[in-house]
């Protein structure tokens, strides 16, 4: 399973790449339980959900920790110190792991929640 992610190189430039997550056949669910396509189960250390208006704007910043990034309503966009940028939508997500380097620019395109999942031990 792919996903998008944000990630330093070792001169500090901040990128948008893949991150590649293996998964596997998985039963889901109570009998007849369905077959699906799932990534290993990984600890969390906490959940917190975000709210902004249209139009904010978030300086450049590294992440404080790994994280994953789902957007549950509205758009959004991230800016790399490249200059790419990627706009998500609701349903969503985005990994971020530029925790050194010139960190990433945030931007509400319209009122946006976000759920913010931090990796145990990150």
């Amino acid at each position: 399973m792919k996903f998008p992610r944000i990630y330093a190189d070792e001169q500090g430039e901040t990128h948008i790449g893949d991150l590649e997550a293996p998964e596997h056949e998985a039963p889901v669910g109570p009998p007849p339980n369905p077959v699906g396509r799932m990534t290993e189960s990984e600890a969390v250390s906490t959940f917190v959900v975000f709210s902004a208006p249209a139009r904010t704007e978030v300086p450049s910043h590294k992440a404080p920790q790994p994280y994953i990034c789902i957007v549950l309503t509205g758009e959004g966009e991230v800016e790399t110190s490249d200059g790419k940028t990627l706009r998500l939508g609701s349903g969503e997500l985005i990994y971020c792991d530029d925790t050194t380097g010139k960190g990433h620019v945030t931007r509400s395109i319209t009122d946006i929640r976000l759920a913010f999942i931090n990796r145990a031990g990150a």
